[in-house]
């Protein structure tokens, strides 16, 4: 006996994918995005959900999912696309970033593509200095070592002066004169 055309719905309605396509037909629709809009809007969405991952109880409990802004790969440059969150500040001007990239890590069939979140904050020097951040428990450790106010810029030499069993790199690497986004 087949259930399938015994079934008591049977001839009462149309088959689900029948009635989802006509109602796709009905809905109206905006264009689909352009290739570079899909991959920043993609990379905001991913963003969130490292967040999510990563950071649940940090980053993810204060920075929303509508707040990160996504940008479109750079192919001339080879960057990939990526999506960035302000974090704020004290002044108004010079504020803490947050910066979402999925980058390839490997040349060849072995790569492994990489979720990473950078820290990017304003140096006393008037410049920018960007930490990676692997986990929740790096930027507890990070913001636990800085003796700065939160907002605040962060002074050069701050890798100079953590405790002997930080994992941080002891470099100042401040970036740009100008607030990265």
């Amino acid at each position: 006996m087949n259930d399938v055309a015994a079934s008591p719905l049977a001839g009462l309605s149309p088959a689900p994918v029948v009635a989802l396509h006509q109602q796709l037909r009905s809905l109206d629709l905006p264009q689909p995005y352009a290739r570079g809009d899909k991959a920043a809007r993609h990379a905001a969405v991913q963003a969130d959900a490292v967040l999510a991952w990563l950071f649940p109880h940090t980053l993810y409990a204060v920075v929303s999912a509508g707040l990160w802004r996504g940008y479109p790969p750079v192919s001339a440059n080879r960057l990939p696309a990526s999506a960035v969150v302000a974090l704020g500040s004290t002044d108004g001007s010079r504020g803490w970033w947050l910066h979402y990239s999925l980058t390839s890590v490997g040349h060849d069939e072995d790569g492994d593509m990489v979720h990473t979140i950078i820290l990017i904050a304003p140096c006393a020097c008037g410049a920018y200095i960007d930490v990676e951040l692997p986990d929740q428990d790096a930027l507890v450790i990070l913001l636990d070592e800085l003796d700065t106010a939160p907002g605040h810029p962060v002074p050069c030499d701050w890798r100079l002066r953590i405790r002997r069993t930080s994992t941080e790199d002891r470099r100042h690497t401040s970036v740009l004169d100008e607030p990265p986004f």
